[in-house]
């Protein structure tokens, strides 16, 4: 019985055009992609990849295979979408990658699929887009829940469809008794401030960055902070200003003092909150349910 997902690594490297550019997507390294290709030829018995290139590509009955494993992997998407609904009840388990931003969203996803549908089973995990988005082509994922900022935006993954569910603005944290008066602020006023960036590295981080730099400056960094809770109690202790999308707000406020929240006049500096599943995967009445539920939800959340 050929591997599934040796076949889903097969079908990646005949649809990016080699062995580099497939691993860059399922963020695999070469090697392990070659080691499941290797396996899969072992099973076969015949060559899948030619590598007597610069660039290894898959032979003639590599691309043959690969079309099989598109097939393959559609039926088993359909087998599980007709499982999903037998005795007429909405069951099984569907898991979900989501960055901190979910903590506004997820919970009551999961409060209102309790009442819905109680008989599915949500998995969450926390993972950035960057791990995400990857995890998700390669079938580890239903759905990812993510955020996209304005000046950093994504590559989008072949075969992943995106859905759109708000656009949000960006707002500066600022201590109470700090300087600036409001209502709003621009990004130049604060050249001089000391700031609490988001992780090093991150998407967050790059809107910063981007976003400074178009207001003449490089922010001057005295902090990293992967929890935009903790990035709002540094600030509200005075120790600096900080960079954070509204949705974050409602929970990481009220708990660690006085602050005030100025949003960024700049209008190209906001986030774009979306959910990303497989092509082809719409109609799966699981992921059908969640995503009404998601839309739902967002709605709510944009009041």
């Amino acid at each position: 019985m050929l591997d599934v997902r040796r076949l889903r690594v097969l079908l990646a490297v005949a649809e990016h055009g080699g062995v580099a550019a497939a691993a860059r997507a399922l963020t695999f390294t070469p090697p392990a992609v070659s080691q499941h290709i290797a396996a899969l030829e072992r099973q076969v018995g015949v060559p899948l990849v030619d590598r007597s290139g610069r660039t290894a590509r898959l032979t003639a009955i590599g691309h043959r295979l690969a079309g099989h494993a598109r097939q393959v992997l559609a039926a088993l998407e359909a087998a599980e979408a007709d499982v999903a609904t037998i005795g007429g009840a909405l069951r099984g388990t569907l898991t979900i990658g989501t960055t901190t931003l979910g903590a506004a969203l997820v919970p009551a996803v999961l409060t209102t699929l309790r009442v819905t549908a109680p008989e599915v089973d949500l998995r969450i995990e926390q993972c950035e887009p960057e791990e995400s988005l990857p995890a998700l082509t390669r079938g580890e994922l239903d759905l990812v829940l993510a955020g996209e900022y304005g000046l950093a935006p994504h590559r989008r993954p072949a075969h992943q469809d995106r859905i759109d569910l708000f656009t949000e603005p960006l707002l500066v944290a600022v201590a109470a008794d700090h300087r600036l008066t409001g209502p709003d602020v621009d990004l130049a006023e604060l050249r001089d401030e000391r700031w609490i960036a988001p992780a090093a590295g991150s998407s967050c981080e790059a809107i910063l960055q981007r976003s400074c730099a178009l207001a003449g400056y490089e922010p001057h960094v005295v902090a990293h902070c992967g929890d935009f809770a903790v990035a709002v109690a540094l600030a509200a202790a005075g120790h600096g200003v900080t960079l954070l999308p509204s949705i974050a707000t409602p929970t990481t406020t009220g708990h660690h003092g006085p602050i005030r929240l100025l949003p960024v006049r700049q209008p190209h500096i906001h986030r774009t909150l979306y959910a990303a599943i497989r092509h082809g995967t719409r109609q799966h009445p699981l992921i059908s349910c969640l995503l009404d539920t998601l839309i739902s939800n967002a709605r709510q959340l944009r009041r």
